[in-house]
């Protein structure tokens, strides 16, 4: 009876990551080569200039300002300061913290709920907006995801 309890828990531990690992997947992510991907497609970039979409149209950039700015200059947010950036998206102030690295270098980034929006690598934390912007205004989001995550 012993080993029954003993090996359902083990498969039950096997399942909860299973199950962790898929929703980690629904999670866009940055790499360490700044490439941006949603569901393990490559959407665009973050490279010195700024933010670029995947036929290579810059998106946004950081200005001297230290003001993440669209392609048209408007002034979109604000660049991380002591783990945080701010995002303006339709009027509104949005919120978001950058954690400390793991092991691998990736940072978790959320946003005002505490919800998980995107994994960061470290090397990228001065242009998370970019990297949010690109995401969620639909600048290098796939057609088919738009509706999905728009604010």
């Amino acid at each position: 009876m012993k080993n029954v309890i003993l090996s359902m828990s083990f498969v039950l531990i096997a399942l909860s990551n299973v199950f962790a690992q898929k929703s980690t997947n629904m999670i866009p992510k940055v790499d360490y080569k700044g490439h941006i991907y949603y569901e393990k497609k490559q959407i665009g970039s973050l490279t010195p200039k700024g933010g670029v979409n995947n036929a290579g149209k810059l998106v946004t950039k950081i200005d001297g300002n230290g003001n993440i700015v669209d392609d048209k200059g408007k002034v979109l947010g604000k660049a991380p300061k002591n783990g945080t950036f701010v995002y303006y998206s339709n009027g509104k102030e949005e919120n978001y913290t950058i954690g400390e690295p793991v092991h691998n270098g990736m940072c978790e980034v959320k946003n005002a709920k505490g919800e998980v929006v995107m994994l960061l690598h470290n090397n990228y934390k001065q242009q998370a907006a970019c990297a949010v912007h690109c995401l969620y205004e639909n600048h290098c989001m796939p057609s088919d995801k738009m509706a999905e995550h728009k604010h």
